[in-house]
């Protein structure tokens, strides 16, 4: 939701996580940045933290009788450019493309010799349409898709018959490329500087052999700062052009 050149934002947002059995829950961080050089163009850059417990076994022994069987943690970062273009009084079109790089480990908690853990690497290549609308500096919202190409670069666990188990039907995880589409919804509401920030969204997979999904649905909350030449005295007209405000 970038409008005009100057405009730099700052997303700090948690996933909000069920862990419908494991005692355990844990923070899953994410931070999204974006800024705009000149009208038209944004950049985007953003971090994604998970971490998170799961209760994957009926049963536990020795020091793990209250704790949670498996942890699964994992870092991803992106890197994005874009165009945008405010259209009529209150309307805005993005579109964004970029790539990001990414990990996730599964640790098998139960016994120091338990298996199962594994270390999944991997890159994506996006294409992120969208159309959004914004009430002065109080409220804006926007939705889209993302077509998201992900590929395995490196797969490595205790146990060899893990590559062949996430994908339906079975192949090598590090075979395809799995083309995966991710629908959105974004929302901040507060004034100006800070807003209270909303995000909604689902990952399903295109084709096959597809990723196993069992949850695609994510919802995460935060608070976005932004600062912009128009907080100031310079306003933007519909073509998202810079125009002196000439009643201050």
């Amino acid at each position: 939701m970038l409008r005009q050149a100057g405009d730099i934002k700052l997303t700090t947002s948690l996933k909000i996580q069920n862990n419908t059995n494991a005692p355990q829950t844990v923070l899953s961080p994410s931070f999204d940045f974006a800024a705009s050089p000149v009208n038209g163009l944004g950049i985007i850059v953003s971090h994604r933290r998970t971490n998170r417990y799961a209760d994957e076994d009926d049963s536990y022994n020795g020091n793990y009788s209250y704790q949670d069987s498996v942890r699964y943690s994992g870092n991803r970062t992106e890197f994005g450019l874009g165009y945008y273009l405010p259209f009529g009084s209150r309307g805005l079109f993005e579109i964004y493309g970029g790539a990001s790089f990414g990990y996730m480990d599964r640790d098998n908690l139960q016994s120091p010799k338990a298996t199962g853990n594994y270390r999944a690497s991997y890159y994506q290549i996006f294409l992120q349409p969208s159309l959004g609308f914004y009430a002065k500096e109080v409220f804006d919202l926007c939705g889209g898709i993302r077509f998201n190409l992900h590929k395995y670069t490196n797969f490595t666990s205790d146990n060899p018959a893990f590559r062949f188990e996430f994908t339906d039907p079975k192949v090598d995880l590090q075979s395809p490329t799995f083309l995966v589409l991710g629908p959105f919804m974004n929302m901040n509401v507060g004034y100006k500087y800070a807003k209270f920030n909303l995000q909604f969204g689902a990952n399903f997979n295109a084709g096959k052999p597809r990723i196993r999904i069992e949850t695609p649905f994510y919802l995460s909350m935060g608070v976005t700062l932004a600062l912009s030449p128009r907080f100031w005295g310079a306003e933007t007209d519909d073509q998202g052009r810079g125009r002196r405000n000439t009643y201050n």
